[in-house]
């Protein structure tokens, strides 16, 4: 290398190191400072070398051949690259992880006050402590399963499941919230993770989809948490072709009350106000219509 190539090497390097000082600037606590630093970096890099996308690129490569072919430098030769397609993804990616950190706070203060402090928030809470007891003397897995469905009513339709199993993970989410981030993260007891898995199950396949709002709730499943191996589509199909022969078979006749009984029957833990949400009638017809039928 000839002493041209040192000096224009030597005055790159000084350009980088500059440009990089600006970068650290994204992270800056202000965001006024923040945006004043893309726009001082986006007219650099225009003057030395022609472009924003350019000055990030040969920052990259910088990055790659001193810190070599690891996965720091491809992250951060990646985080290079989206910056100089994508103007502010860097200061974007920060003030959202910032604004995650603050909801994150907030939530953590709104669990401790319905809770009543950390420490309660740790402890079982009395739905918990019905599976914890039941499950005492079990000895194997199946036998814990047995337990938890005997010691509370399993939910009858798949729309109560999907209830029970958000409710078990809003539950680990509350105390995930409050403990020691340096600690083994908090985990339910293990009586109360077998309900969870049960529950779950019967959300996912375990119960047949009764009603739109059964298919409603799994067809949710399937879209959030089922997996891309293409089961859903085959449990999904056979719910909807099942519902819609259930349908399609209700004789033209067939009076509220006893849609109403029917829906009671296969939903024994439904409201009135929830049966009379699915006939479109008000909750007191769904009384009247049940207690009739009782009669």
């Amino acid at each position: 290398m000839d002493l041209f190539d040192l000096m224009s090497q030597g005055r790159e390097d000084k350009a980088l190191d500059r440009l990089e000082g600006m970068l650290a600037l994204y992270e800056a606590e202000n965001e006024a400072e923040q945006d004043q630093a893309l726009d001082r970096a986006r007219a650099f890099c225009d003057l030395e070398w022609g472009s924003y996308p350019a000055g990030l690129e040969v920052l990259a490569r910088r990055w790659a051949t001193r810190k070599g072919d690891g996965a720091e430098a491809a992250m951060q030769a990646l985080r290079l690259h989206e910056e100089g397609a994508k103007p502010g993804s860097i200061i974007r990616a920060v003030r959202l992880s910032r604004l995650r950190e603050l909801t994150r706070i907030d939530e953590r203060a709104a669990v401790i006050a319905r809770y009543g402090s950390e420490d309660a928030v740790l402890r079982p809470t009395e739905f918990e402590t019905l599976f914890i007891q039941a499950a005492t003397a079990c000895e194997t897995p199946s036998d814990v399963e047995a337990a938890v469905t005997t010691a509370h009513p399993m939910p009858a339709s798949v729309e109560a499941a999907r209830a029970e199993c958000l409710r078990w993970e809003g539950r680990l989410r509350h105390m995930e919230l409050v403990a020691d981030p340096t600690a083994q993260p908090p985990s339910l007891p293990p009586a109360c993770a077998a309900r969870h898995r049960l529950v779950e199950g019967a959300w996912r396949n375990g119960l047949p989809a009764a009603t739109i709002a059964d298919f409603s709730a799994r067809l949710e499943y399937w879209a959030g948490r089922g997996g891309e191996d293409g089961s859903g589509y085959a449990i999904l199909a056979a719910g909807f072709e099942a519902l819609a022969a259930g349908l399609s078979t209700r004789a033209p006749g067939q009076s509220t009350k006893d849609r109403a009984r029917a829906l009671k029957d296969a939903n024994p833990e439904w409201s009135l106000a929830r049966i009379g949400k699915e006939l479109g009638i008000s909750r007191q017809a769904v009384h009247k219509h049940l207690k009739g039928l009782a009669k």
